[in-house]
């Protein structure tokens, strides 16, 4: 052994045990939230032993930051679909998919919570949120692009405001968020503004 080289201090850390850890703690958050969230839960779900969790997590706070930080989402829909109509009902629909994930889940029983983590609230805006951002800019790109609209003739802020009531419905009414509801949104907030 070559004195030069450190050793170790026992195994290495196994990056799966982190996986495991993050999404049996996403589950729990989905489950219950905070409350729902003890480290001994935690343990219990992920396979290991709450010493485990301690050795990479200095708290539950911490675990819970890093579990949003790393969790896996369902990609933003990218793509032409021929109109704006068809862009925009692709883009709802990959919403409400989104939706359907105990990531999302976890975050609907965080909302109250969320104005005493600044830095949850941070986490969910920097990653997800800007994403379908970018993601609805792109589709007023593509109508423009395609002579659909005038450049600035479709509002941005349309399908923004259709997004918006869809995860307002999920979020904060916990009501269902179907096609049925994809179609209302295209009606009455996406379509006017194709005809103004």
């Amino acid at each position: 052994m070559d004195p030069q080289q450190p050793r170790s201090a026992g195994r290495p850390r196994d990056p799966g045990l982190d996986v495991a850890i993050r999404a049996a703690a996403i589950e729990l958050l989905a489950e219950g939230g905070l409350d729902a969230c003890a480290l001994d839960e935690v343990a219990r779900r992920a396979g290991v032993g709450k010493a485990t969790i301690y050795r990479r997590w200095p708290s539950k706070e911490a675990l819970v930051l890093d579990a949003f930080r790393n969790a896996t989402t369902l990609p933003v829909p990218e793509g032409d679909r021929g109109s704006l109509v068809a862009d925009a009902r692709a883009h709802l629909e990959g919403l409400r998919a989104a939706l359907g994930t105990p990531l999302a889940r976890a975050t609907r029983q965080l909302t109250p919570d969320l104005p005493r983590h600044p830095e949850l609230v941070e986490v969910l805006r920097d990653g997800r949120a800007r994403a379908w951002d970018v993601a609805t800019a792109a589709v007023v790109r593509r109508a423009e692009e395609r002579g659909e609209v005038a450049p600035g003739g479709f509002p941005e802020l349309a399908l923004r405001a259709a997004a918006a009531l869809l995860t307002e419905r999920f979020l904060m009414q916990m009501g269902p968020v179907d096609d049925t509801l994809v179609e209302e949104l295209l009606d009455a907030v996406v379509r006017p503004h194709l005809h103004s």
